[in-house]
C-alpha cells in the first residue's frame, strides 16, 4: 500500500472540513486553486466547477453565500447535519450521539471552542481525517474503522445534504463542492473495500 495515497487521504478530508468550516479563509480557498488531480479522476469535474468559480467570486462572496447556505440565522437550505436528515428534521438527536462515540472511541472529541454539534459534515470529515492520519501512522485497524464510519455515518445521510445544497441554487463553487464531497466520499469507500479485501485475502 503506498504511503503516497495514505497522505493524499489525510489531506483531502482535512481540506474538505476546512471547506465547510464557517468563515471560509483565503488559505483555504489558495488550496484548492492550487489543487490537481488527474483529468479522468471522479474528483475533476466538482473541483473543476469550483476552481472556476475562484476566477469570479470573492472570499467575503462566497462567505455571504456560505451563511445562506449552510450558517443561518434559522433553518438553511442544506443543513449540515445528519439528525436533519436521518431524524426527521430534528436536530442534536440519535445520529449526534452516536457520531460522538465513535470520537470517545478514538480520543478524538471536538475541541470545547468548535461550537458545532457532533454531527456536523465538518466534524465528520474531520474525523475520516483523523482516521486517515491514524493509518498514515501505522494504526492497522484504521482503515477498517474509517470504512465503518463512512458506511455508518457519514454516507447515509451525504447524498440528500449534497442534493440540497445543489438545488438550494447556489453560486458554482458551492455546487461544485457538493459535487466533489459525494464523489470524493463514494470513491475512498471503493478504494477501502478494495483494499481491505485484497489485505483479508493476503492473510487468509
Amino acid at each position: 500500500m503506498e504511503q503516497q495515497l495514505l497522505s493524499e487521504r489525510v489531506g483531502l478530508y482535512s481540506l474538505l472540513r476546512a471547506l465547510y468550516t464557517y468563515p471560509l479563509t483565503q488559505t483555504v480557498l489558495d488550496a484548492v486553486a492550487q489543487l490537481q488531480v488527474a483529468p479522468e479522476s471522479p474528483l475533476a469535474e466538482g473541483l473543476r466547477q469550483m476552481q472556476n468559480s475562484l476566477r469570479a467570486a470573492t472570499l467575503d462572496e462566497l462567505n455571504i453565500e456560505m451563511t445562506r447556505l449552510l450558517e443561518g440565522p434559522g433553518l438553511t437550505p442544506a443543513p449540515p447535519y445528519a439528525s436533519y436528515y436521518l431524524n426527521n428534521g430534528q436536530l442534536m438527536g440519535p445520529p449526534a450521539v452516536a457520531a460522538r462515540q465513535v470520537y470517545l472511541q478514538w480520543q478524538a472529541i471536538p475541541e470545547a471552542d468548535t461550537h458545532l454539534p457532533d454531527d456536523h459534515i465538518a466534524l465528520e470529515l474531520g474525523f475520516a481525517a483523523h482516521l486517515a492520519q491514524r493509518a498514515v501512522d501505522g494504526d492497522k485497524t484504521a482503515l477498517a474503522a474509517g470504512r465503518d464510519f463512512l458506511r455508518q455515518h457519514l454516507l447515509p445521510w451525504l447524498s440528500r445534504f449534497c442534493d440540497a445544497l445543489v438545488k438550494a441554487g447556489p453560486v458554482p463553487f458551492f455546487s461544485g463542492l457538493a459535487h466533489l464531497t459525494r464523489t470524493a466520499v463514494q470513491a475512498d469507500l471503493a478504494w477501502l473495500d478494495q483494499i481491505l479485501t485484497e489485505t483479508t485475502v493476503k492473510t487468509v
